[in-house]
């Protein structure tokens, strides 16, 4: 079974997203559910690494990313036998390709 390795953004990706929906909808349970959802997907991906698509599907531009839908958000991560690294953690209404490729 691979290990899972959540990257640096994809934590503050989690931070923002329990602060956005506490702030902004005053909803700290809505908040921590969203974040366990996400969390329990996250930690699924090792055992079924390939459960989510290819971001191929998305772009016509092959990429190694995999997505996987949990909530309004898109895990992306990459994945390989040995590991499954979380790279974001999106709202499925963002620009994920600017945020994916062009951000750094």
């Amino acid at each position: 079974m691979a290990t899972v390795i959540v990257s640096r953004e994809a934590r503050k990706d989690l931070m923002a997203i329990r602060v956005y929906i506490q702030d902004e909808f005053l909803n700290p349970s809505a908040a921590d559910r969203i974040l366990h959802e996400l969390r329990r997907a996250v930690e699924g991906l090792p055992s079924f690494p390939r459960q989510g698509k290819s971001l191929d599907a998305m772009i016509a531009v092959h990429t190694e990313y995999r997505y996987l839908p949990c909530e309004n958000y898109c895990i992306f991560y990459l994945e390989n036998d040995e590991e499954v690294v979380v790279v974001r953690i999106l709202h499925q209404k963002q620009d994920y390709l600017r945020a994916l490729f062009l951000q750094k």
